[in-house]
């Protein structure tokens, strides 16, 4: 039985950030601390916000438009387009949304909010294809509407910002370097939080509150979501994952889903779900067999796995091959 897991985890709970901002920009009912970061394809922008009325303004441009968005703390956003009712992209306090716009053509709004911590990355169309590929189905719906023209989210939602999310945030924001060493390593960040919410979406971790969790079981939640995701071919009972982590089952159980939104079965059907897709869209045509990938994500029962894998994505495995 592990008694002890000696892996660091930033929660935001145990540490406060102080952002650094370089400019102050007063308007009627706002003032708002301001930072700028640039490199040659991202424009990124930090913000502290207190406003005193809420406030919707037309944009526009003509150009293509894509944004990580981050609402770090007491705000929240929406951007609702003049030619699309039902297209609209919101992000409430404390999650992220990465969004594409084909233009923009609608109305931001911004709330009443006081000490509101938000942050905006801005990325060229190159960029993005650059380092998003298709080997997810996220990611895959997400470029193709892009390449269509169509108003498109990752995920198709706003995730929770998660602790290490917040801490690659931080370390952007309060850079040491100085030219091409402070370009590589802001690109270097940024791709790492692109990553962390592509693996949110793949394995379901729309992160849920853990207010009321002591730190000593959390981390053992986590290491629980450790051992599902490497080793997902594998059986587990609730029984030996119980003396695995140490936790009784019934703990066990709510613990990780108020942790991850998920249960224990629920999240080991994801990982091995998009397990599947990822070796059935990447591997060489005749190089596996349905039935051997069914058997490779865990699966002894082929009909199982076929059903499983229909729900999901809505196309059969061999229709998908």
């Amino acid at each position: 039985m592990r008694q002890s897991i000696n892996r660091q985890r930033v929660d935001e709970s145990s540490r406060m950030f102080s952002y650094e901002f370089d400019s102050i920009i007063t308007e009627d009912s706002l003032t708002q601390e301001y930072r700028q970061i640039k490199t040659d394809e991202l424009d990124l922008h930090f913000y502290k916000s207190n406003r005193t009325k809420e406030r919707e303004t037309y944009v526009y441009r003509d150009l293509s438009y894509i944004q990580m968005h981050y609402e770090l703390s007491n705000g929240y956003t929406a951007y609702q387009s003049k030619h699309e009712s039902r297209a609209a992209v919101r992000t409430e306090s404390g999650k992220c949304t990465t969004f594409y716009l084909p233009e923009l053509d609608g109305y931001l709004y911004d709330p009443v909010c006081k000490n509101a911590v938000s942050f905006e990355i801005e990325i060229t169309e190159k960029w993005l294809r650059s380092n998003l590929s298709e080997i997810s189905k996220s990611s895959y719906e997400f470029l193709k509407r892009m390449s269509n023209k169509e108003i498109a989210v990752l995920g198709k939602d706003s995730y929770i910002i998660s602790p290490e999310m917040r801490q690659l945030i931080y370390e952007i924001n309060t850079c040491p370097y100085t030219g091409l060493v402070r370009q590589l390593y802001v690109e270097g960040k940024v791709m790492l939080l692109l990553g962390l919410q592509l693996h949110q979406i793949e394995c379901g971790l729309n992160y849920i509150d853990k207010e009321g969790i002591a730190k000593s079981d959390l981390d053992r939640y986590y290491y629980l979501r450790e051992i599902l995701t490497t080793e997902y071919s594998m059986k587990h009972s609730i029984e030996e994952l119980s003396l695995r982590i140490g936790i009784n089952r019934t703990k066990l159980q709510s613990g990780f889903k108020q942790c991850f939104g998920l249960t224990i079965h629920e999240y080991l059907i994801e990982v091995r779900m998009n397990e599947a897709y990822r070796l059935l869209r990447d591997a060489p045509k005749g190089s596996y067999s349905v039935v051997d990938i069914a058997t490779q994500v865990g699966y002894k029962h082929y009909n199982h796995f076929s059903f499983m894998f229909k729900k999901k994505f809505g196309v059969s495995p061999s229709a998908f091959m």
